[in-house]
């Protein structure tokens, strides 16, 4: 255990992997920058068989790391979910001295339990929940000078309490309008598994917002894309209400319009030190050409335009469906009403 934590502060290829909370504990495991910067996500699918990584019990975690002082910030991107947030992440990592971390684990697990808080059904108290994610993120800000952490789709929610934790802090919220979403979403080939995964956990976070009577069970595949947009933007809206100068939004029709333009829009609010020259070379290579969750294979504006032309025309009933229940959703609710007015 002492060769794990050794000195651990100061050792980024040391990543905490996984975060325990019935046994209250975080999976420590090695990887290289070069196995952060290329993974997609930062999940099961980075561990290889040749991974080490050890179980450490949280108290020690928490005694390292509470003596270290908190540096600069890290910067996040929240979104709605295939919005071209891995895009962003992938463009922004290739800025001199900065790493991109896209949707650790642990991450995940608090998003979890935050929202488990407004059911009384967290294993954490809001300190404890607080405290963790104070390590986390010192541990996350290990290895570079900039730090830009893309969180998974369920963890709107986190902005303001990232914020009571590293005041000052800057995001990003990057989406689609919500017909684009929906097309988006049922052209996928394992839409319904995609989108029953966090099904639960999206609804309870929006019914915690609102009094609207929803029953999962009786969503179909275009209500429940509807939902997946609806949860985030009305988290999303929380936090422009309360923290609107440390969140921006990025609608993705508008960056492909004019990718750097809003690149340097992105970087100048983050607060990320770098060029025109150095930006017009990121948004000149290859990256934009291919399929950032996926870079072996070839993607580019063009082709997901014709996937979605393609979507609406398969399931024009259903989107026109979805659309029309979010409307009468926003009749019932003055946040889903100013959700819609700002994002669809």
């Amino acid at each position: 255990m002492e060769v794990w934590t050794d000195r651990l502060e100061h050792r980024p290829e040391i990543f905490p992997h996984q975060l325990d909370l019935v046994n209250d504990s975080l999976l420590l495991v090695e990887l290289s920058a070069a196995e952060v910067n290329a993974a997609s996500f930062l999940d099961q699918r980075v561990l290889k068989q040749t991974t080490k990584g050890t179980w450490i019990d949280w108290g020690l975690i928490s005694e390292i790391f509470d003596a270290v002082p908190v540096g600069k910030p890290a910067s996040f991107i929240f979104h709605v979910g295939h919005c071209g947030s891995t895009l962003l992440s992938r463009l922004l990592q290739m800025i001199d001295d900065t790493q991109s971390l896209r949707e650790p684990l642990p991450l995940r697990t608090l998003a979890q339990d935050f929202a488990d808080s407004g059911d009384g059904r967290s294993l954490l108290s809001r300190s404890s929940q607080l405290a963790r994610l104070n390590v986390l993120l010192k541990m996350w800000n290990r290895g570079a000078a900039r730090t830009v952490i893309k969180a998974t789709s369920i963890c709107t929610d986190l902005l303001p309490y990232i914020q009571s934790v590293e005041p000052g802090t800057k995001s990003i919220f990057v989406y689609n309008r919500v017909e684009t979403h929906i097309a988006t979403l049922l052209a996928g080939e394992n839409a319904l598994v995609d989108l029953k995964g966090f099904a639960q956990l999206r609804l309870q976070r929006l019914q915690q917002k609102t009094d609207l009577d929803i029953q999962l069970s009786q969503l179909n595949l275009g209500q429940l894309a509807a939902l997946s947009w609806l949860s985030e933007t009305t988290s999303a809206i929380r936090s422009f209400e309360d923290h609107s100068e440390q969140i921006t939004p990025i609608e993705f029709e508008t960056f492909l319009g004019d990718p750097a333009a809003s690149l340097r829009q992105i970087v100048r609010f983050l607060e990320i030190a770098t060029d025109n020259e150095a930006l017009e070379q990121i948004v000149g290579s290859s990256i934009l050409q291919t399929y950032s969750k996926a870079p072996e294979h070839q993607y580019n504006a063009q082709t997901r335009a014709t996937i979605l032309a393609e979507s609406r025309s398969r399931f024009r009933n259903e989107i026109t469906a979805a659309v029309a229940w979010l409307d009468r959703l926003a009749g019932q609710s003055e946040l889903v009403a100013a959700s819609m007015q700002k994002f669809a």
